[in-house]
């Protein structure tokens, strides 16, 4: 663990190390891309679509999904999501970065995993009604933020010039 303590350690990776946490970045910024393809599917974006429509399609989508399909989606999530948030993470914490930014990074990056794994139950149990709905586009813009700025930073550490 001490090897996620000392500031800066991105930087002094090999060669080879560089590659492999750069290609992990690159597959991580195209499945958050993904994410956000996905959620297209369900909400069915275009210029004229008012954010009422938006948020109607999205509790429609949620209403309608089996139990059993979301039990197995979130199934899947727990496993998947827990490791990405724990990779990336863990490339994060070899920034230069301060102990303090860290810390709040990774509240945030663990709290967005979390509340966006919640966010289709929320959904599906809130019908909608109480702003229920917003939770899903809220925690993905969280998550988004906060494993894009986890993901992006240690390889821009990596690879800059003059370390």
């Amino acid at each position: 663990m001490r090897d996620f303590l000392g500031p800066g350690r991105a930087a002094s990776l090999s060669t080879p190390a560089k590659m492999l946490y750069s290609a992990f970045a690159a597959l991580n910024l195209l499945g958050l891309a993904s994410s956000a393809i996905l959620y297209d599917d369900i909400v069915r974006f275009d210029a004229r679509s008012t954010p009422a429509e938006l948020y109607a399609r999205l509790t429609a989508h949620y209403a309608a999904t089996d139990g059993r399909r979301l039990v197995e989606t979130t199934h899947a999530h727990l496993f998947s999501m827990s490791v990405l948030l724990l990779v990336a993470g863990h490339l994060f914490l070899l920034t230069s970065a301060s102990a303090r930014a860290k810390l709040a990074l990774i509240a945030v990056g663990t709290f967005a995993v979390f509340a966006h794994l919640a966010a289709p139950w929320i959904v599906r149990l809130g019908g909608g009604r109480g702003g229920s709905a917003l939770a899903y586009p809220l925690t993905g813009a969280l998550l988004f933020l906060a494993l894009g700025a986890m993901t992006c930073i240690p390889v821009w550490e990596m690879w800059r010039r003059g370390q």
